[in-house]
C-alpha cells in the first residue's frame, strides 16, 4: 500500500505539470477558468491521497491488533465494562501499560521502588545482573508490546522498559513474601494484601508470564538454588484460596498460561470433560425449582472442575460452586478474556449461561444451597441470584457446550410420567410420616368402599 501511495503522489506531480481536463484539447492555463480547473483537480487528488494514507494507517493498526500469536492481554470491551466497570478496575495496584493512563497511586509506586531496592540488595545481585535484565527487556520490547491489544505509541521505549522491570519485580517479590507468610507480606496490612491479590487477576492488569519468568529465573537461578520453587508453581500457590486450584497437577494446559487471568481460567478448566461446542444449541428451559417438580434430583460432586456437569438417570450432578465477595470480579474477568481470546472455546461463559438458566430466583439458589451445590459465602440467596443473572448481559449466546445436557434435561422434565411421579413423591410421599399417613388413608378409603358395597348387597 505504501508503494501505491508513492505512485499516487508521483502521478499527482506529473498530472499537475500537464493536465488536460478537456479530453486533450488545449486551453489557456493563464486564464481564470484554467487555473481554477487545475487547482480543483489538485485538491481532489490530495484528498484522495490523504484518504489512502489514512486507510493504510488504519490497516496497519488492525494488523497490529490481529497479531494472534502474541496478543493475549486486552482492554475489556465497552459493552461488558458498561455492565459493571468496577469489576475490571484495580483497587490498589496498577500493572502494565493498559492501566498506565489511569492515575497510579503514588504510595504503591513507591512500594515498587522499595521492592526493586530489595532486589538489588539480594546476594548475587550486582549491577551487571540488573543491566542484563534491562537489556533482556529491551530486546523483547516489540514482542511485549504485541502482547497487548493497544499500541501505546505515547509510551516511549525507556519508560516502557522501566515499567515492565518495576512491575515484574513487584509481582515476584509479592508472591515470594506471600508464600512465606500466610497473611501476606509483612509490610502490607491484610486488607491491602487482599486488594493486591484481587488486582493481580484482572484482565487489563497483566504482564506476560514469559518476561516475569525470565526475570524470576535470573533472580532465582535453579542451578544455584535447589529449593527455588518454579514460577508457575509459585503463581498457582498464590491462588490456593480457590477450590479449583488446590492440589492441581501442573498439566500442559496450565503450563501454557500466558498471564494470571489465563492461569486462573486454565486452573478452573483443569481436568474438564471434552465436550462438543455447538452453534445455537438447545437451552435449558427450566429453573432448579421447576426441575425438582419434574422429578430431577440434584447432587453435588467432589469434582474440582466446575464445568464437569453431568445428567445421568434423572440426577443432575454439579461440582460445588463457592460464591464469595471475590467471585464476581474473578468470573467477569475470565469471561472477558474468553470473549476476546477464546470466542470458540468459551467454556466458562457456557458454564455461567447454564447456571443462569438454572437459577431464576432466590428460591432456586436456596434449593442448590441445601443440596450442597452452591456454597453461599454472601449469606443472601437473592444476592447470589442477582450476580449470576447479570453475568451474561452483553455476552453472545450463540455458542455453548451444554446443549446436549440441556436437551436431555428438557426431555426428562417434559415427560408426563416423570412429572406425575414427581408430584406423587413431593406431595404424598415427601417423608416417611406423610407417606405412612397417605398409605393409611388409602387403606381406610378402600375398606370404607368395600364396606359400602357389602352393605348395598345385603340390602338386596
Amino acid at each position: 500500500m505504501e508503494n501505491d501511495i508513492e505512485q499516487a503522489r508521483a502521478s499527482n506531480m506529473e498530472e499537475d505539470k500537464a493536465i488536460s481536463p478537456n479530453n486533450g484539447k488545449d486551453f489557456d492555463v493563464g486564464s481564470a477558468s484554467g487555473i481554477e480547473m487545475v487547482t480543483n483537480q489538485k485538491i481532489e487528488r490530495e484528498k484522495a491521497t490523504d484518504i489512502l494514507e489514512k486507510l493504510d494507517s488504519e490497516e496497519k493498526q488492525m494488523s497490529f491488533k490481529r497479531n494472534g500469536s502474541e496478543c493475549c492481554i486486552y482492554s475489556v470491551p465497552k459493552p461488558l465494562r458498561n455492565v459493571n466497570g468496577k469489576a475490571y478496575s484495580p483497587l490498589l495496584i496498577s500493572i502494565g501499560p493498559l492501566n498506565r493512563q489511569n492515575t497510579r497511586p503514588e504510595a504503591m509506586e513507591k512500594e515498587k521502588l522499595k521492592y526493586f531496592k530489595k532486589l538489588t540488595e539480594r546476594v548475587g545481585m550486582d549491577k551487571k545482573k540488573i543491566i542484563d535484565i534491562l537489556i533482556s527487556i529491551e530486546n523483547q520490547e516489540e514482542r511485549l508490546r504485541h502482547c497487548y491489544s493497544e499500541k501505546f505509541e505515547s509510551i516511549e521505549s525507556r519508560d516502557f522498559v522501566e515499567m515492565i522491570l518495576l512491575d515484574a519485580v513487584f509481582i515476584i517479590q509479592f508472591l515470594l513474601e506471600s508464600k512465606d507468610h500466610d497473611n501476606g507480606p509483612e509490610n502490607f496490612e491484610p486488607r491491602m494484601t487482599f486488594d493486591i491479590r484481587e488486582d493481580l487477576m484482572l484482565l487489563e492488569n497483566q504482564l506476560p508470564f514469559f518476561i516475569i519468568q525470565e526475570i524470576y529465573d535470573q533472580v532465582n537461578p535453579p542451578s544455584q538454588d535447589a529449593t527455588a520453587i518454579p514460577f508457575l508453581d509459585l503463581a498457582t500457590l498464590h491462588f490456593r484460596k480457590y477450590t479449583f486450584s488446590q492440589g492441581v497437577q501442573t498439566s500442559s494446559s496450565v503450563k501454557g498460561s500466558r498471564h494470571f487471568t489465563d492461569l486462573l481460567r486454565n486452573l478452573m478448566l483443569n481436568g474438564a470433560i471434552q465436550r462438543s461446542y455447538r452453534v445455537y444449541p438447545m437451552k435449558l428451559k427450566y429453573s432448579a425449582v421447576m426441575l425438582r417438580k419434574a422429578g430431577v434430583k440434584f447432587q453435588a460432586t467432589q469434582d474440582k472442575c466446575l464445568v464437569n456437569i453431568k445428567f445421568e438417570k434423572g440426577v443432575l450432578k454439579i461440582p460445588q460452586l463457592e460464591v464469595d465477595h471475590s467471585f464476581e470480579r474473578l468470573v467477569r474477568n475470565i469471561m472477558a478474556l474468553e470473549q476476546c481470546c477464546y470466542p470458540s472455546e468459551a467454556y466458562v461463559c457456557s458454564y455461567i449461561k447454564f447456571m443462569d438458566n438454572l437459577i431464576n430466583s432466590a428460591e432456586d439458589v436456596g434449593l442448590l444451597v441445601r443440596k450442597g451445590i452452591i456454597l453461599n459465602r454472601l449469606g443472601d440467596d437473592a444476592a447470589v441470584s442477582n450476580i449470576i443473572n447479570h453475568f451474561c448481559e452483553n455476552i453472545g449466546d450463540s455458542y455453548t457446550c451444554f446443549g446436549d445436557i440441556s436437551e436431555k434435561i428438557n426431555g426428562h422434565s417434559e415427560s408426563r410420567f416423570n412429572r406425575t411421579t414427581a408430584t406423587l413423591k413431593l406431595i404424598y410421599f415427601p417423608n416417611i410420616w406423610r407417606g405412612t399417613a397417605t398409605i393409611a388413608a388409602a387403606i381406610l378409603l378402600i375398606l370404607t368402599f368395600i364396606q359400602t358395597i357389602a352393605s348395598v348387597k345385603s340390602t338386596f
